[in-house]
């Protein structure tokens, strides 16, 4: 008889075997979003680069490196930001952190330069004076903000 597994709360999901599927499905839902606010979306083939989704748009590349958590302390999150037995990461490796918080269905999309460097982040979604809060489902950031003039263009 097969035992049944646990499903999440929030999404109904079956919870995943291994943190590497579940980062992989985290990795699609951000993909999914990205697509749907019309940024070009792609993926590094294999394990080799430092972050997991590249998105453009008016040929603007940036690297985004995307974590899910849903580890809860008191009425923050806890995100691990490296990887297992590498360094954090650095500005010059990725441009962007997506964390997804699971049971929240939220995300937060945090500048590199801002969190590199470190190995983890509390991010809290409770309070509204949270330092965090400006990056809350914070999507214009991965837009571009620079027009490129006809002079840089060509």
């Amino acid at each position: 008889m097969r035992k049944s597994r646990e499903r999440s709360p929030s999404t109904g999901m079956e919870v995943f075997k291994t943190y590497k599927q579940r980062g992989e499905w985290v990795e699609l839902l951000f993909m999914t979003q990205a697509a749907k606010r019309g940024l070009l979306v792609s993926k590094p083939w294999g394990d080799s680069a430092r972050y997991d989704v590249g998105v453009e748009q008016d040929g603007r590349f940036k690297r985004v490196q995307v974590k899910g958590t849903d580890c809860r302390v008191g009425a923050s999150y806890h995100c691990i930001l490296t990887a297992r037995k590498r360094n954090a990461y650095t500005a010059k490796q990725i441009d962007y952190f997506a964390i997804y918080l699971l049971s929240d269905d939220v995300w937060f999309i945090f500048p590199a330069k801002r969190l590199a460097g470190k190995c983890s982040v509390m991010i809290g979604v409770q309070r509204e004076e949270t330092p965090h809060r400006r990056y809350k489902e914070a999507w214009n950031l991965l837009e571009t903000r620079r027009r490129v003039s006809m002079r840089e263009a060509l």
